[in-house]
C-alpha cells in the first residue's frame, strides 16, 4: 500500500487527508500546533462566537454541504441572514449601500454623476489583459472596466475586506479569478455580474441549491473540528516537519516530535501549510522552489470583536458589514456586523462586530496593544455608525502572518510550483497560499486534489 503525508491540518490539509481516506488511501497528517484547524478557530465567551480567522463562507463550489453531510454535520450549517446580501462601503466618511442592480445604481449617493457615467463605458469597452488571461493588478482592472473612481469605491475595497492587500499589487486573476472569467465571457464586467446575480436569484426562485452565506450553529470550527475527528489517530498534532529529501521510492521526511527527532518515508507528500513554511522544508530538496515560495508574501491582520448593548446602536444594522476604501482616512479595513447575519454571535440585547485592521495598508497597527487597538476600532466604528456607548466587551484575535498575498507574478510562481511537482512526482502544494482562499474552494481544490493523487499513485 503506498504511503502517504499530509503536512498541516488547516481545512486544506485536513480535507485532502478527508477526500483521500474516502478514496481508499491511508493517510499520516502532521500538524506543528497542538490544534488542528488552522486559521479556522472559534473563541466562545461570555456569550459571544468570536472567529480568530474566517467568519462565513459562500458556496459557489457546492462543496461544503456535501462535506458536511459525510461527517454528520449538515444539520449544523447556519444560513445568514437576510442581512447577509447587503454590503456597505465607506465614501466621504459615511456608509452607502453597494448598489446590487441599475435601479439602485441610479439611486445611489456611492458615486457622483460623472463617475456612474464613465462606470456604464464599461458596456460598450473590448476585452483586456485579464480576459485573455494575462496578469493585471486589481487597481488597473477597476479603473480600465469602472473608471478610477468607480473602481476605488467597488472593486478596490474588496482587497483589503478579503485579503487585506494592497489594490495596486495583488493580481486580478490571482484573487479574483470570477471577475477575469465574467470579463472573458460577457466582455462586460457589469453584465457579466448582472448576468451572475440573475442566476442566483432564479436558482433560489426554483428552489435550487443557490449560493447563500453560511457558517455552522457555534462558529466555523465546527467544521474543522469534526475533519480532524474523522481522522482519529492518522492526525499527529505538535508534529512539525523540518525537512524533505529525496528517498529510493519517495522521499524522506524529518520530524520533530515532543523535543525528539525522527525520520519518516512516504510515497507521496502534500505540503498543505503556509508558503512561508514550506519555503524551509523544501530547501534541502529544491533551493529554486524554495525561493519561489519564498516570494509569497504574508501580511498581519488583527480582528478587534466588540460587542455593544443595542441602545447604544442608533438603529438596526441589518447588512453584511462594510469596505473601506484606501481614501478614506481611516486605519481599519472594514467591519462585519456579525450578529445581524448570525443573530446567536451575541447576548440578547447586545450587538457583535467584528473589526479588521493591519494588513498590506496598515501593518503597524496589528501590533498595537491591546487597549489602544480597541480604543482605534471602537472611535472608527463610532464615528460610521453613530455609537452612543463604549464597547461592553472586547476580545482580540492576531495573526503576524495573517493571509498570503496574491502579488503581481502570482500565476507565474504558482505556475513554477506546478512544473516542481512534476520534477518531483509525489511532491504537492497545496492550501490558501496559491489559489483562492475561500474556505469553499479551498475543500472542492482538495477533492480534486485527492483524485489526481490516487491516480499518479496508481501508477
Amino acid at each position: 500500500m503506498k504511503r502517504v503525508v499530509v503536512a498541516g491540518a488547516g481545512i486544506s490539509g485536513l480535507s485532502l487527508a478527508f477526500e483521500l481516506e474516502r478514496l481508499g488511501v491511508s493517510v499520516r497528517v502532521l500538524e506543528s500546533e497542538q490544534r488542528a484547524g488552522g486559521k479556522i478557530e472559534t473563541d466562545r465567551c461570555g456569550g459571544y462566537i468570536c472567529e480568530r480567522g474566517p467568519a462565513s463562507y459562500l458556496d459557489r463550489q457546492n462543496s461544503i454541504m456535501p462535506l458536511a453531510r459525510s461527517l454528520g454535520i449538515a444539520g449544523r450549517v447556519l444560513p445568514a441572514s437576510a442581512a447577509g446580501e447587503r454590503r456597505l462601503v465607506v465614501a466621504d466618511g459615511r456608509l452607502h449601500d453597494t448598489p446590487l442592480d441599475a435601479a439602485a445604481f441610479f439611486r445611489s449617493r456611492l458615486l457622483p454623476k460623472s463617475a456612474k457615467l464613465r462606470m456604464l463605458a464599461d458596456l460598450l469597452l473590448p476585452r483586456g489583459p485579464s480576459a485573455r488571461g494575462q496578469e493585471e493588478s486589481v487597481t488597473a482592472f477597476a479603473s480600465r472596466r469602472l473608471g478610477a473612481l468607480a473602481g476605488e469605491r467597488l472593486l478596490q475595497p474588496l482587497v483589503s475586506g478579503l485579503y487585506a492587500g494592497d489594490a495596486d499589487v495583488v493580481s486580478l486573476p490571482a484573487a479574483f479569478p470570477l471577475m477575469a472569467t465574467l470579463e472573458r465571457e460577457h466582455r462586460s464586467l457589469v453584465m457579466g455580474m448582472r448576468a451572475d446575480l440573475k442566476q442566483q436569484r432564479a436558482q433560489r426562485r426554483a428552489g435550487s441549491d443557490a449560493p447563500r452565506l453560511s457558517s455552522f450553529v457555534t462558529g466555523l470550527d465546527e467544521l474543522t473540528t469534526a475533519l480532524a475527528s474523522r481522522l482519529g489517530d492518522r492526525l499527529r498534532l505538535g508534529a512539525r516537519i523540518v525537512q524533505v529529501e529525496r528517498a529510493e521510492n519517495g522521499f524522506r521526511l524529518t520530524v520533530e516530535e515532543n523535543g525528539s527527532s525522527s525520520t519518516l518515508d512516504t510515497d507521496a507528500l502534500a505540503l498543505a501549510i503556509p508558503a512561508h513554511q514550506a519555503c524551509a522544508v523544501v530547501r534541502p530538496l529544491d533551493s529554486d522552489l524554495s525561493e519561489i515560495l519564498a516570494r509569497i508574501l504574508y501580511v498581519p491582520v488583527a480582528l478587534v470583536h466588540l460587542g455593544y448593548l443595542a441602545s447604544a446602536l442608533p438603529g438596526p444594522v441589518d447588512a453584511y458589514g462594510f469596505f473601506v476604501p484606501v481614501s478614506e482616512r481611516l486605519k481599519i479595513l472594514g467591519a462585519i456586523f456579525a450578529s445581524s447575519i448570525f443573530p446567536d454571535r451575541a447576548p440578547a440585547r447586545f450587538a457583535l462586530f467584528s473589526v479588521r485592521t493591519g494588513g498590506a495598508r496598515h501593518p503597524e497597527t496589528a501590533s498595537l496593544p491591546d487597549q489602544e487597538l480597541t480604543a482605534l476600532a471602537h472611535a472608527e466604528l463610532r464615528g460610521l455608525l453613530g455609537l452612543t456607548a463604549p464597547p461592553a466587551f472586547a476580545h482580540i484575535a492576531r495573526h503576524q502572518r495573517g493571509l498570503p498575498q496574491y502579488t503581481l507574478g502570482h500565476i507565474d510562481r504558482v505556475a513554477a510550483l506546478g512544473a516542481g511537482e512534476r520534477r518531483y512526482p509525489g511532491l504537492y502544494f497545496h492550501g490558501n497560499a496559491y489559489h483562492n482562499a475561500g474556505v469553499p474552494e479551498l475543500v472542492s481544490r482538495s477533492s480534486k486534489l485527492a483524485r489526481r493523487m490516487v491516480e499518479e499513485l496508481a501508477r
